[in-house]
């Protein structure tokens, strides 16, 4: 599964990246299998949804600390007070599925999408999965 970097504005928090032609199913599947990937976990937390034609799951990963991008974010991480973030899985009706950093990672009073915390997290995770292994 190809990824590339993707920083377009979501209501749900920040983009990280994209996959054409993909179905939502099937890239919670390949994250979950943690191949190619920046993660040592993936728990689904809520069951594919569709609304208006976008389908979504809500996942919470955590981190692989071992991966080559690691150090680039710990920082990052620190300030945001962990590893293990939510992230969202959205399906267009369009057959694009983006992955988004969600908001509600944030504190009540921070939460925004345009966070900047959200966004060096969406940025580094957009590089990081569309990495070659």
């Amino acid at each position: 599964m190809r990824f590339r970097p993707d920083q377009r504005p979501s209501k749900w928090g920040a983009t990280a990246a994209v996959v054409e032609q993909q179905r939502a199913e099937a890239v919670v599947e390949y994250l979950a299998a943690l191949e190619g990937t920046p993660f040592d976990a993936v728990i689904r937390l809520s069951d594919l949804t569709e609304i208006k034609g976008y389908r979504y799951v809500l996942l919470q990963v955590s981190l692989d600390f071992s991966h080559p991008h690691f150090p680039r974010i710990a920082g990052t991480l620190d300030e945001m007070g962990g590893s293990e973030f939510q992230l969202i899985v959205v399906e267009t009706p369009e057959g694009a599925v983006y992955l988004i950093v969600d908001r509600h990672n944030l504190p009540d009073e921070e939460m925004r999408p345009d966070h900047p915390l959200l966004r060096r997290l969406a940025h580094w995770l957009g590089a990081a999965i569309s990495a070659p292994a």
